[in-house]
């Protein structure tokens, strides 16, 4: 608690050791609160969001196409998706 955004706090380096010998020192590191880019994946994100490069939208019916297979009254197959569905 009490850590600053942006903010540098400590370097240091580790090394291993043991009753014999002890290593190289690591290169530094530095621990810092450090500034991110957050974004949304439109590939992996929850089907009911539709992702474009600036903004993020709820669709309660499904944006993404997602295909099902259904039998026809005759037994052959048929593709459906929510976008032919008559629940639209």
């Amino acid at each position: 608690a009490g850590l600053r955004f942006d903010m540098r706090y400590m370097n240091f380096r580790v090394r291993a050791c043991n009753k014999a010998v002890a290593g190289d020192f690591s290169e530094p590191v530095t621990l810092e609160t450090r500034a991110f880019t957050f974004r949304l994946d439109a590939s992996t994100c929850h089907q009911n969001l539709r992702v474009e490069e600036l903004s993020v939208e709820w669709d309660a019916t499904g944006g993404k196409v997602q295909e099902v297979k259904a039998r026809d009254k005759d037994g052959k197959g048929r593709t459906a998706s929510p976008a032919n569905s008559p629940a639209r």
